[in-house]
């Protein structure tokens, strides 16, 4: 593991694994080292020893982090031992327990093969530093070139110390964390506002056409039989509860899954679906003249998926195909396979992209290009999210187009097992 250290425990005899400073934890700030630089400096004037030391524990080494800067130390800033001699800072790592050690000449297991005895740092004193989710940064530590058992009150000093330093790496992690959540809240509300631009463009449409049928009754009302106002009055009711079901379902998902985002996949019948979509749009295609065409291609027509996702996505598309098409155009939806995919294609006899626009077309800045100028403002933004919706349900959407001929949407559903 990338992250993960071992030290030897030289009074058990015995490696042992410690996990160290992750990639993930945050950089040392500037003015927290300089906090435990002056902490270290009291430190070793208040105990009167030459030595005190923030170590930090590497993959292979322990390096000194910071020291006190009295004349007398002999360590130095960025000075490694590799993790070969059972150290005492090794040992205070391994059992995270803090380690006294008054004069290491006078312990066998201590006196021998020992760098800092080399130099004649006989005594320490050291206390464990993790982070708060328990990697090991290191240790903090005082040494002396004499025997010393260190009094009660150096001990809880240096505790004190330990206890600081530790609460200074949780801000720092803290920080990161806030950092971190603040941007997904960022990335989640912006996703929001898409999402709910997304709705009103569908909403407003269904309550576009409900206005359209009652200005031509109120415009027509003294001049239109009875059977000819029944046939509105029965296109409005439908048109009334489609929008209302769809201002339901939209809602209740919103409600519920907005702010996880969390696909619930469900087994849904593709012919069923492209129905309700001609259904739903049929006031709309009717007003236009537009010609529907369904193909079904495969005989695989169930898959697995969440509907709301994939329902949001293509009223979006076949939205905008009739948007972009001309009065008596042709829209058509096909559903095909392969071995990987459930593929949906929507197709029109619009106005049709250039190779420019399609490059930029699922980018956050789509103003001045003609799809959204041909179509309308909300068009680029609808088609933003919907790339990002299917993307959450491992989907992938294409386009292929042809100025003045029409655009092809095409959606690929990977194949799911049901069981």
């Amino acid at each position: 593991m990338d992250h993960v250290s071992t030290v030897y425990l030289r009074e058990y005899k015995q490696k042992k694994e410690v996990r160290i400073t992750s990639s993930a934890k945050p950089k040392i700030e500037s003015k927290v080292i300089e906090k435990w630089q002056f902490l270290l400096n009291t430190l070793a004037k208040m105990v009167n020893v030459p030595s005190a030391l923030i170590m930090q524990l590497q993959k292979e080494s322990i390096q000194v982090f910071l020291k006190s800067e009295g004349e007398d130390n002999p360590y130095e800033v960025g000075e490694e031992a590799p993790l070969i001699y059972g150290l005492y800072c090794e040992t205070v790592i391994g059992t995270q327990h803090p380690l006294l050690i008054p004069d290491a000449r006078k312990i066998p297991i201590w006196a021998e093969n020992n760098p800092d005895v080399d130099i004649n740092m006989i005594s320490y004193l050291g206390f464990p530093i993790n982070w708060p989710d328990g990697e090991v940064f290191g240790t903090v530590c005082i040494l002396d070139k004499k025997e010393n058992h260190y009094s009660d009150l150096m001990i809880d000093f240096l505790n004190q110390m330990k206890l600081h330093i530790e609460s200074d790496l949780k801000i720092l992690n803290y920080n990161v964390e806030l950092e971190e959540k603040n941007k997904m809240l960022e990335a989640l509300n912006a996703t929001k506002t898409k999402f709910l631009s997304l709705i009103s463009h569908d909403v407003r449409g269904k309550v576009g056409v409900l206005d359209q049928f009652l200005q031509l009754i109120l415009t027509n009302y003294n001049s239109i039989d009875k059977q000819n106002l029944k046939s509105i009055i029965e296109s409005l009711s439908n048109s009334a509860s489609s929008a209302y079901q769809l201002l339901i379902e939209l809602l209740s998902w919103s409600k519920n899954d907005l702010m996880q985002l969390e696909p619930e996949l469900k087994q849904v019948d593709l012919k069923e679906l492209v129905k309700e979509l001609i259904v739903f749009f049929k006031d709309v295609l009717n007003a236009k003249k537009l010609h529907t065409i369904q193909e079904y291609n495969t005989s695989q027509l169930i898959c697995l998926i969440d509907p709301n996702i994939l329902k949001t996505a293509l009223r979006n598309i076949v939205s905008n195909a009739i948007k972009a098409s001309d009065e008596g155009g042709m829209i058509k939806i096909r559903i095909l396979s392969n071995e990987k995919n459930l593929i949906i294609e929507v197709e029109d006899t619009g106005k049709g992209m250039s190779q420019e626009t399609i490059q930029n077309l699922f980018s956050s800045n789509l103003k001045g290009s003609s799809y959204s100028e041909s179509v309308n403002a909300s068009a680029g933004v609808g088609l933003i999210l919907s790339k990002d919706l299917l993307t959450k349900i491992n989907s992938t959407i294409e386009v292929e187009s042809t100025l003045g001929i029409g655009s092809l949407f095409r959606i690929k559903i990977p194949v799911l097992s049901q069981e």
